[in-house]
């Protein structure tokens, strides 16, 4: 590539506002397809280890979009495994939680929003113990360099708050939602033995449990610096949330009346309504808001809520699920996902979910491998026009981040870049390199637009060129 400095600049700034939509992020259990077909590029396909975004916003057409690919988290990472490749198409099997605390800025992207994988992410950048199945964490840069692991709350300090040796450690999320003022919701992925003020028992993958407020000992920036042991108390029983799939009353992708949620796979607090006071045990009580959920039986992508005991959960668009009593399946659709057909909902139930302000600028490689001599041609979902893609050459180490603060991705990959292109925009389009003859590097690649006149940065991808 040759360096071709087309003239813009890009300072430090803060870009709060501008494209921000409420809406949620959330993960798929399976590949799912855009309901919009993202303009025939690669960013229509949602994988289980990539976080998407639905805007309820126009109705009654909404379509999934993607937020954070693949790309995005593998370039924040490095190479993990230690294989000299960025690409991982396996990366963290899938993406089992998410969690955004509530923020006086709205202002989420994907090095702040917290989430578990259902596979430990390696360890060769940033060193043990990684981002693991029972933990909740991010990507960072800090004093140790790019690619580090900080967490919201490790797995070590869940198992204590259940009365557990905290080490080994076996627990997995499976669903997380928290709140400072209620706590810390969550349900795992297996049973396990307990022991908590309220008594040995046993938790079930079906349970909803909480960590309360006053348990907490929180860090500066609203991360869990430590729990009080045996803690945590259950919120509901599986028996119980089974019971509330049954008040919903809401259809599986095949038309099928649920009955059971067999696992919680997600769960999300609905500010739409008040707590109410819940006893776990004797002698406690908890503030319990209402909270969305899914389960593994729940496919077709519905959700569900525990106001009024279990309703079918009503967002912008309508509800998110089919009734039971019409014989028709929740298709997907209505959270922006692409059906098989009008009579048959998608294979995947929501695995991860959480509400956020929804910020939208990504950009994904059609090969993030490729040999040289070749081209390499990258899909980009811009918000604005005028928008600039760059590239920089980078050998096989983390490419260093500089801090570019904005609410859509908020660190510069590119500084200084060996090759541009633009101007575009807005909507889904595709940009193509010249000819690139350097073997045995990675192109990171970045785009830029400007938001309320202030240039805002795109997710960063990394393609490794052999």
């Amino acid at each position: 590539m040759n360096r071709n400095l087309l003239p813009i600049v890009l300072p430090v700034f803060a870009a709060f506002g501008g494209a921000q939509n409420p809406g949620y992020l959330f993960t798929t259990s399976q590949t799912e397809t855009t309901l919009s077909g993202s303009g025939g590029t690669v960013l229509q396909t949602l994988r289980r280890n990539e976080v998407s975004e639905v805007e309820f916003i126009p109705c009654p057409v909404i379509s999934a979009e993607k937020w954070a690919p693949l790309g995005c988290f593998q370039t924040m990472a490095g190479d993990d495994n230690n294989d000299s490749y960025y690409s991982n198409p396996t990366m963290f099997g899938a993406i089992d939680a998410l969690c955004d605390m509530p923020s006086p800025v709205a202002c989420s992207t994907a090095r702040t929003v917290y989430f578990s994988p259902s596979v430990t992410l390696g360890t060769n950048i940033s060193g043990s113990p990684g981002l693991r199945p029972g933990d909740t964490g991010r990507i960072v840069r800090n004093s140790s360099g790019d690619g580090q692991v900080e967490y919201f709350l490790r797995a070590e300090d869940l198992q204590i708050s259940l009365g557990m040796p905290p080490t080994p450690v076996v627990v997995d999320v499976d669903a997380i939602a928290a709140d400072p003022g209620y706590g810390i919701f969550f349900s795992l992925d297996q049973n396990h033995a307990i022991n908590t003020t309220c008594g040995n028992t046993t938790l079930l993958d079906g349970d909803v449990w909480v960590i309360p407020p006053w348990a907490i000992t929180w860090t500066f920036d609203m991360r869990v610096q430590s729990v009080v042991p045996g803690c945590a108390q259950q919120l509901y029983s599986e028996a119980q949330m089974d019971a509330m799939v049954v008040n919903a009353g809401i259809t599986d992708r095949f038309g099928n009346c649920i009955t059971q949620i067999v696992d919680c796979e997600a769960l999300d607090i609905d500010y739409t309504h008040p707590a109410t006071a819940a006893f776990a045990c004797p002698g406690t009580v908890i503030q319990a808001p209402v909270l969305i959920f899914s389960g593994e039986t729940m496919t077709g992508c519905g959700l569900c809520t525990t106001d009024a005991g279990g309703q079918i959960w009503t967002a912008g668009c309508g509800r998110m699920g089919s009734a039971c009593g019409t014989s028709l399946p929740t298709l997907g659709n209505q959270i922006g996902l692409l059906p098989p057909s009008a009579s048959l909902g998608v294979p995947s139930y929501v695995n991860a979910l959480a509400g956020s302000w929804i910020n939208r600028f990504v950009v994904e490689p059609q090969q993030p491998l490729v040999f040289a001599p070749t081209t390499i041609s990258i899909d980009v979902y811009t918000p604005a026009f005028p928008t600039v893609l760059f590239a920089k050459l980078q050998p096989p180490t983390v490419p260093p981040s500089f801090p570019l603060p904005n609410c859509f991705f908020p660190d510069a990959y590119i500084l200084p870049w060996d090759w541009s292109s633009g101007w575009t925009g807005p909507g889904f389009v595709t940009v193509t390199t010249p000819l690139v003859t350097l073997s045995g590097v990675k192109a990171v690649f970045q785009a830029a637009t400007i938001i309320s006149s202030q240039i805002v940065l795109s997710t960063p991808a990394t393609v490794d060129i052999n």
